[in-house]
């Protein structure tokens, strides 16, 4: 939330060169009506109004806070389960949209929350992000998350599905709990890891929702557990590189505080490629399908594995591991979506 700091001088003291002899008098009363009609009164801190213009102006800054680079690969998320599981790109259309629209807005609360409760950290980190460099008011942005959780519900429940509906306040549920008292899951490596899994595999069951399907596909459910698993074994632990200084003074449990900038790095690459072994070896069942973005995953857990061996040290490039984890899983997505593109294509 936002600190307003104000500076109190102490009271000057008039020392009276005799001996005061006049009686004394209550004169408070006096000065109070007085000052009621004095200009000149010292005037008590304002406090920033929120109107409808003000909040409006600050949408921008507020999406900025919510990182849109996360923001789109919920989307994508959402949409991976989606075709998947309808076995093709006719998964579009306007159930897919409105569950879209109201995941992004659950995206957009759980991101926002964040950001008003880690203002802290986020300046020691020198994150750079708006509520952190004051660019936007924590109050302005705390309004702009539950206005996103409302209309997240709301749009849930206008889709008609119950089972959607559930699977969004338990999203908006989580995205509090990882960062907001009393729970703030964000303070230990197995909170922050157990919530990113279950919010990972909430987004691409609300995928296969949309598309109609209670569960989902085998392929699927194959994508969903094993780009889940990617954010927890390895987004959870790569974010915490660069962020040591802050977690610390938050006397947060993370993987480095706790374990040590090595064992991190080691459970972090370890992770990398394990998952990714994993997804190939499931991938064999469906080669035509999963073929493709197996082998991107391959490529990519390499990847961060060697930045995490190379990189210690170094805090110039402490980003890089966790910066090739986001890279990775957009190409992973885009493989997806490309396979069942050309699948299309060359049905015709």
């Amino acid at each position: 939330m936002g600190e307003y700091t104000v500076q109190i001088s102490a009271p000057r003291v008039l020392t009276a060169p005799h001996r005061l002899t006049a009686p004394h008098k209550d004169t408070r009363g006096h000065a109070a009506r007085k000052s009621r009609g004095n200009l000149s009164a010292p005037a008590r801190p304002a406090v920033p109004s929120l109107s409808f213009r003000s909040l409006l102006r600050a949408f921008p800054l507020f999406f900025e806070e919510t990182r849109p680079s996360v923001q789109f690969v919920f989307f994508m998320r959402l949409l991976a389960g989606a075709v998947i599981s309808a076995g093709g790109l006719s998964a579009f259309g306007p159930p897919t949209a409105g569950a879209a629209a109201a995941w992004v807005l659950a995206t957009l609360f759980t991101y926002g929350i964040n950001g008003v409760c880690d203002v802290r950290e986020d300046q020691v980190n020198k994150t750079g992000r708006p509520i952190a460099r004051g660019a936007l008011p924590a109050r302005t942005a705390a309004v702009w998350t539950w206005l996103c959780a409302a209309a997240s519900v709301a749009l849930t429940l206008l889709t008609g599905s119950t089972l959607l509906t559930a699977y969004d306040l338990l999203f908006l549920f989580l995205g509090y709990a990882y960062s907001a008292a009393p729970f703030q899951l964000k303070r230990s490596s197995a909170g922050t890891s157990g919530s990113v899994l279950l919010m990972g595999l909430l987004t691409y069951a609300a995928g296969w929702t949309a598309a109609g399907r209670t569960l989902p596909s085998a392929p699927g459910l194959a994508v969903a557990v094993a780009m889940s698993l990617w954010m927890a074994a390895v987004g959870a632990i790569t974010k915490d590189f660069s962020h040591v200084t802050g977690d610390a003074a938050a006397g947060r449990r993370t993987s480095v505080t706790a374990w040590g900038d090595g064992a991190a790095r080691l459970t972090g690459a370890a992770g990398a490629l394990l998952v990714a072994a994993g997804f190939a070896a499931v991938a064999l069942h469906w080669r035509a399908l999963l073929g493709p973005a197996a082998a991107v995953l391959a490529g990519g857990a390499v990847t961060v594995a060697v930045l995490c061996a190379t990189t210690s040290g170094d805090a110039a490039r402490g980003r890089t591991p966790y910066r090739a984890f986001m890279v990775t899983q957009y190409l992973v997505h885009l493989a997806l979506f490309a396979t069942l593109a050309w699948t299309a294509w060359t049905a015709r």
